[in-house]
């Protein structure tokens, strides 16, 4: 099978293209150049493609059969430190800034699920994030209405990032109903390399450094790559969406100690006492699609 892989030269574009060669499939990579005008240094560099511009969409996804789409544009939240500790918001000051990232990270979508559509592909996986249930980036204080958080719960995005997901989404369902395309959505939590392990170590010290949101979850990369050749692979109908985590928590300390500690308003959860269960339920995703995680963090 042809599948064209949009930010291919990204953390984990790299990984699922590598994984694809490895298991037989033709790969198609696809990622613009750095924001500084220079390529990625890969030993293949990817065909550089504008994915807000749809005519070259159309042109790179020619005799292809399956998208797997992880293109986006980052929101600088926590490089630029806009986490406010003593009420647990973010700060999103970047108005035109974030309007651009917003417009082009929807229009990549939607210019990757029109063209293929067109084109009569009917396999796609998208990259979302588990920040379209609202809590990762608030600008106002929110809690979860239970915990585990599962793909029912309600998706209250607050923040530019969290809302282009939602969107990304949206625009998942209509063009499964409209194309008959099999669309599965990724809810990444926070993919984790070696560097990114680096960091959490030192984060360690103060778990609230970002506030709570995330639930101290996160995926490995090479995890993170299986799970979008799963998707790719399953078979089921419409669009479907997924969280992708790993099921424990970066932290040693029990998940229902730090819960108690952060969150007295949440619902009571079944965690057991001694486990640093992760606060979002990947259930669906071992069950639908056979994922499960084989690198967990020990450090």
């Amino acid at each position: 099978m042809k599948v064209a892989v949009t930010g291919s030269a990204g953390r984990l574009g790299r990984y699922v293209t590598e994984l694809l060669s490895r298991e037989g499939y033709t790969v198609v990579p696809l990622d613009l150049a750095g924001n500084d005008g220079s390529k990625p240094e890969e030993p293949t560099c990817p065909d550089a493609v504008d994915l807000t511009d749809p005519e070259a969409v159309q042109r790179a996804f020619a005799g292809v059969e399956a998208v797997i789409h992880l293109a986006r544009e980052r929101f600088p939240y926590t490089e630029q430190g806009l986490f406010d500790p003593a009420t647990g918001t973010w700060k999103t000051p970047d108005v035109a800034g974030d309007s651009l990232r917003f417009q082009r990270n929807v229009a990549m979508t939607y210019n990757v699920l029109a063209a293929g559509a067109s084109l009569g592909i009917r396999r796609f996986v998208i990259g979302s994030s588990l920040a379209v249930y609202g809590l990762y980036y608030p600008l106002r204080p929110a809690l979860p209405d239970y915990l585990p958080i599962d793909e029912k719960h309600p998706r209250r995005p607050q923040d530019p990032y969290g809302l282009s997901k939602l969107a990304g989404e949206a625009l998942c369902d209509g063009f499964a109903r409209g194309s008959g395309a099999r669309i599965a959505s990724l809810r990444f939590a926070g993919i984790a390399d070696e560097r990114v392990y680096q960091r959490l170590v030192k984060r360690r010290e103060d778990p609230m450094s970002r506030g709570v949101g995330s639930f101290w979850s996160y995926v490995d990369v090479r995890d993170a790559a299986a799970a979008c050749r799963l998707a790719l692979e399953a078979d089921f109908e419409g669009h479907e969406a997924f969280n992708i985590c790993a099921p424990t928590t970066w932290l040693a300390t029990p998940t229902r100690t730090l819960l108690e500690r952060h969150l007295a308003g949440v619902r009571p959860v079944a965690f057991p006492e001694d486990a640093n269960y992760c606060g979002y339920a990947p259930d669906k995703a071992r069950e639908a699609l056979g994922f499960s995680t084989h690198h967990e963090f020990d450090g």
